[in-house]
């Protein structure tokens, strides 16, 4: 999926996270997957409470980095879904309704691989409360993905798929979720 879909995806799924809700401060949180920030993918999201029991959230991720001029791993990636809370939304036990769009590039030697991916899934969460603003938030899912893989050459990627790259896709089983979440919430 080219970049500017991916752009234009985020903002329709801003705006319309935004319209459908009248925004509270004590109603809204950020929120940073610390899995991710371990592996250099710093990432930073936001959660909208628009009922008692009832939260959407847009979270993007993104990896620009080049560990070595032999290792690299780039990633771009963006995740919005739906929470149903069990008891009062931010606290407790929850259930996830997500989709990811995503776009990576690892590579290492001469050797290139590069991914696109669109999933949706279902998982569950549970929110430890540390104090009045903090909360940490284990979650995993499962769903499926479509999958387009390119392998090839590092030179024939960076000029559109060379011709001699290999394309695959297709849809699979995936873990969707995986994610021990910092949540702030703003007053």
């Amino acid at each position: 999926m080219k970049r500017t879909t991916t752009i234009k995806i985020v903002l329709v799924a801003i705006f319309s996270i935004v319209s459908m809700t009248s925004v509270r401060a004590q109603r809204v949180a950020l929120t940073s997957n610390l899995l991710e920030d371990v592996v250099l993918a710093p990432n930073l999201g936001v959660e909208v409470v628009f009922a008692d029991t009832q939260s959407l959230f847009l979270e993007a991720t993104v990896a620009p980095f080049k560990l070595t001029n032999h290792y690299y791993n780039k990633c771009l990636s963006f995740r919005a879904g739906y929470k149903y809370w069990f008891n009062q939304a931010l606290y407790a036990h929850h259930l996830i309704l997500d989709g990811v769009v995503t776009s990576s590039e690892s590579g290492w030697g001469d050797t290139a691989l590069r991914y696109e991916y669109l999933g949706a899934g279902l998982g569950y969460g549970y929110s430890f409360i540390i104090n009045e603003r903090l909360n940490l938030i284990p979650s995993i899912g499962v769903g499926v993905a479509y999958v387009r893989q390119y392998e090839g050459h590092d030179h024939m990627l960076d000029t559109g798929y060379g011709v001699q790259a290999t394309v695959t896709g297709g849809f699979m089983p995936m873990l969707t979720r995986l994610a021990l979440t910092l949540q702030y919430v703003l007053k």
